[in-house]
């Protein structure tokens, strides 16, 4: 009976996956990479407690009806904020917001060291330093881009990489009509996200965007909304990253006509 589970089927299974031509592998990351990836993962524990610090703090205040606005540099003024609110808190709940916010402004220096980390990794690193080249990219996704993507060789091409990454349509085909949805969402959620922003960051520079990435970029701008024009510069930016990471070459600006 194949239908239950055990160590002999199990083995099985595995070799007839490894028999399959056309069977994926996970590519094997250096211990270099692992690093990488480890800080990154710390760095994001250490985001998710700040917010939930902040999140917290707010929550308490609103029970006392008190409306702390949204932001950090609110959060680092707390009780410079409170004093202007002229009211009276009890002593107590000041002790407890107190320890709270130490416990913010401990996870926030936690997050620069991080931040330190990752900038004289990506300083020391040729290919990271390839990949800052690139208009959008700076310290976190060049190095995450180095951890997660491990070796461009990994990929056939760009398009392969940007797919990975889930910067592509979701195919929903059949009876050889084709019809795309949105962006598949696929691979690793942060490297996404990383190339999202840097999309936005370059979007929010009008006056340079044709100059480094063409006119195809200013004709998109100018007839599809905002999110898809950011997405399609992500699928881009994926692109470019890795053909500097096969060719080991820093990017280079288009040429104007």
């Amino acid at each position: 009976m194949k239908g239950n589970k055990n160590d002999f089927i199990d083995a099985a299974a595995i070799a007839e996956a490894a028999s399959r031509p056309s069977m994926r592998f996970v590519a094997v990351k250096t211990e270099d990479a692992q690093v990488i990836a480890t800080i990154h993962r710390i760095r994001d524990g250490y985001i998710k407690e700040r917010t939930a610090c902040m999140s917290r703090i707010g929550a308490i205040l609103l029970e006392f009806g008190l409306s702390l606005p949204k932001g950090h540099a609110k959060m680092k003024a707390l009780f410079q904020w409170l004093a202007e609110q002229n009211q009276e808190l009890p002593p107590s709940l000041l002790n407890e917001l107190c320890s709270i916010h130490e416990h913010y402004s401990y996870l926030s220096q936690q997050i620069k060291k991080q931040d330190i980390k990752l900038h004289d990794i990506s300083e020391n690193n040729e290919l990271a330093r390839l990949l800052k080249t690139i208009p959008g990219i700076g310290d976190l996704t060049s190095t995450l881009c180095i951890a997660d993507v491990s070796s461009s060789n990994n990929f056939a091409n760009g398009r392969n990489m940007a797919a990975w990454l889930g910067l592509v349509p979701r195919q929903f085909s059949t009876g050889g009509k084709p019809k795309l949805l949105g962006v598949s969402k696929r691979g690793n959620k942060q490297l996404r996200t990383l190339f999202v922003h840097g999309a936005r960051a370059v979007l929010s520079r009008p006056d340079t965007t044709g100059k480094v990435f063409g006119q195809w970029l200013v004709n998109l701008r100018a007839t599809k909304p905002f999110n898809v024009v950011v997405v399609a510069l992500a699928n881009k930016l994926a692109r470019i990253a890795w053909a500097v990471l096969q060719h080991r070459q820093a990017f280079k600006a288009a040429k104007q006509p």
